[in-house]
């Protein structure tokens, strides 16, 4: 379930002693088909949902598969050497790509 991130909505000077919606922003976990809250849980003192970025541990990070693996699925690897020149390091095709090694 995610995590909802509310803020007290204060009157200009009003200060509320509530320990959850007082001074700070808290977080509630809720179901994504609930309504968002309009009253604090604990004073009944109005809040708003903010909009965060969501928390996602682990997402985009993705494990390079090693060249063995690559090369036993078919694929070709070229490395760059030069501006312009690549040579390959495992797989079909030719041996080099672009112009004359500049090395």
């Amino acid at each position: 379930m995610p995590t909802y991130v509310y803020r007290a909505v204060l009157k200009p000077h009003e200060k509320r002693p509530c320990e959850v919606c007082g001074g700070k922003d808290f977080e509630i976990v809720q179901r994504m088909a609930d309504d968002a809250l309009s009253q604090c849980p604990k004073c009944g003192g109005e809040v708003q949902r903010v909009i965060t970025l969501p928390g996602l541990s682990g997402a985009g990070k993705v494990k390079k598969p090693s060249e063995s693996s690559m090369a036993q699925a078919g694929f070709t690897q070229y490395k760059r050497c030069g501006k312009g020149y690549y040579e390959k390091s495992f797989g079909q095709g030719p041996t080099s790509l672009g112009g004359e090694n500049p090395l």
